[in-house]
């Protein structure tokens, strides 16, 4: 509903044409620095600060320790006096935060507003994320893993974009990685029962 919204208003907005005089303020985070003798991309630094800051935050937290609770097991979390719609609305704001700067490192890795950019985005993202070993089911997951997993899909669609592989097989194969890994996750469940 949101997305189709949010959507829907960029190209209104745009009148459904790319945004090509971006703002130099809106680019930085796409230039780069030397770090040993390579360089590497300010937004790069800002993504593992994030992860980081979540990775604490998550682990050394008694918040962080609720979201855990609740993806487990909501009601028993409801029951033990943690405020599990304001956790959960946490989580939501925390969330379109990251995703607003996730579409500020888009405009300044291309330089320009796509209202087009970023549809195959949300598919990679729940690629990451499974992979990186959360349960689309609730109460597990890491941090450091949908690192891992970011990596990986991130590795797999430069491979096959520098292959010459059409973006469409690009999503195919991405969604067949979701279901293998859904599949394999749910398998794991019941076997632990």
């Amino acid at each position: 509903g949101t997305m189709n919204v949010a959507f829907a208003i960029t190209q209104l907005y745009s009148s459904a044409q790319t945004v090509t005089e971006v703002p130099e303020g809106m680019t930085w985070l796409g230039n780069t620095f030397e770090l040993a003798g390579n360089p590497v991309a300010y937004g790069v630094v800002l993504m593992v600060a994030l992860y980081l800051a979540t990775w604490f935050w998550l682990r050394d937290t008694a918040s962080g320790r609720h979201v855990y609770a609740v993806g487990n097991n909501p009601e028993a979390t409801r029951l033990i006096g943690i405020p599990t719609d304001r956790v959960l609305l946490g989580v939501y704001v925390l969330a379109g935060l990251f995703y607003g700067i996730a579409s500020l490192l888009s405009v300044a890795r291309t330089g320009v507003g796509d209202p087009n950019g970023g549809q195959t985005e949300n598919l990679d993202a729940i690629t990451a994320v499974v992979l990186g070993g959360t349960s689309l089911f609730g109460g597990r997951g890491v941090v450091l893993g949908t690192l891992a997993g970011a990596i990986v899909v991130g590795v797999l669609r430069n491979g096959l974009t520098l292959m010459g592989v059409s973006s469409v097989y690009q999503v195919l194969i991405t969604g067949i990685l979701v279901i293998v890994a859904v599949t394999v996750d749910q398998l794991s469940r019941k076997g632990g029962r």
